[in-house]
């Protein structure tokens, strides 16, 4: 794919049918991508993924299994490449954006396009199949794709967080507001400044702690990659209600852009709809339909969708970070406090006499210096009786 500059797609999410059975157990059992066919010289795949996005766009599409798989589930553990021009596949999709309205602001210039695909008996020959009935492999294979996606994921929604807050500052300003001295809206900046660099710092902490593959391709945390993106889907309508109110009500009764030439009403419009003398209504206005196009329009809307559902729900976000992160360790890190008497009353004594840590009484290693997408993890060291320097988290 990257020799020839190719564009790849992802199919992960399959439409599901009854969220109550596994695949295997649906009377539909094209609700889920699976193998129908075995062949000498490779297999034939049908079944619907739901949500492809930039599906009539890309040059193939990469199908993954979007659920863990059992035994009972084998056929439906399937991964492959294959060209969206193969036949038997079937896209129904929606545009990109919305080009020619004049009242989109962002979306007449900017969009994203899903698709749900259908594969009608799709022919694959055997060397782009990654995965066959190994159902064991299923889940791993899902999660990891997950922790990239939901990484990516950040970086998209904190841009999408930035065109927020400078669009509220643009209105407070041309609204004749100072947060300096009007504290609420001040208020509603900062924690809608919190709320976009809350998550995209998440994001910099998974690329910060990645680990280096023997593919040499880079994993992010795949902890704080769940977390940025748990936050995120969680407080993207936060994001829109602190737009909305830093914004105040023009957005609510906003007259649309064919109003800015019409003789008849362009001259009133500009007299009572202005803010500050030294900024036109005019600008005034643009600044309203770009927050109404990014948070309250057709398109505003089917962001926080997106926002909420893209890549998965909050639910299996939560399931990974339970399930990553190292809770042994932190009660370990307890239990140490405890057995030199830092955490007062009664020493609880399980190590082997004479030691009191997990290494004894020896000098400390010298300091290991952090390297960034090295895959080596963050060491620390202390001083007092010389614990070994022990790595913050392993690789995800």
């Amino acid at each position: 794919m990257l020799d020839a500059d190719l564009t790849l797609g992802v199919a992960m999410t399959d439409a599901k049918g009854d969220r109550s059975k596994r695949r295997g157990a649906q009377d539909n059992p094209d609700v889920y991508v699976h193998v129908a066919q075995r062949r000498p010289d490779g297999i034939v795949i049908r079944g619907t993924k739901a949500i492809v996005t930039g599906a009539p766009y890309v040059h193939g599409l990469l199908v993954m299994p979007c659920r863990t798989v059992t035994a009972d589930d084998a056929d439906f553990a399937v991964a492959c490449a294959v060209l969206v021009d193969a036949p038997g596949i079937t896209m129904v999709a929606r545009p990109a954006g919305h080009p020619g309205e004049r009242a989109a602001t962002f979306s007449s210039r900017y969009g994203q396009s899903t698709a749900v695909v259908i594969f009608d008996d799709v022919f694959v020959p055997w060397e782009p199949v990654f995965l066959e009935a190994e159902y064991e492999l299923g889940g791993t294979l899902t999660t990891t794709y997950a922790t990239h996606h939901w990484h990516s994921c950040i970086g998209a929604r904190a841009g999408f967080g930035d065109l927020l807050i400078c669009a509220g500052a643009l209105m407070i300003e041309a609204n004749g507001l100072d947060p300096n001295v009007h504290g609420h809206i001040r208020e509603a900046m900062v924690e809608l400044i919190t709320i976009v660099e809350g998550f995209y710092a998440c994001g910099v902490t998974a690329s910060t702690y990645a680990a280096a593959e023997p593919s040499g391709t880079v994993t992010p945390d795949a902890v704080f990659a769940n977390i940025g993106k748990l936050l995120l889907a969680n407080q993207i309508y936060d994001m829109h209600r602190l737009a909305h109110y830093v914004s105040g009500g023009l957005v609510v009764a906003l007259p649309g852009p064919e109003e800015d030439h019409d003789p008849v009403t362009t001259a009133a419009l500009a007299a009572v709809l202005g803010g500050r003398d030294d900024i036109p209504a005019r600008q005034r206005l643009e600044v309203s339909r770009l927050i109404e196009d990014l948070t309250a329009s057709y398109q505003g809307g089917w962001y926080s969708i997106i926002s909420l559902h893209g890549g998965g729900s909050p639910e299996a976000m939560k399931r990974e970070i339970w399930r990553q992160y190292p809770i042994a360790e932190k009660t370990e890190l307890v239990a140490n406090l405890i057995d030199r008497g830092a955490a007062g009353g009664r020493q609880r004594s399980t190590r082997q006499p004479g030691k009191c840590c997990a290494t004894g009484c020896q000098p400390p290693p010298p300091p290991t210096e952090h390297r960034a997408l090295s895959g080596a993890p963050r060491t620390t060291t202390t001083t007092d009786h010389a614990a070994a320097a022990t790595p913050r988290r392993g690789p995800p």
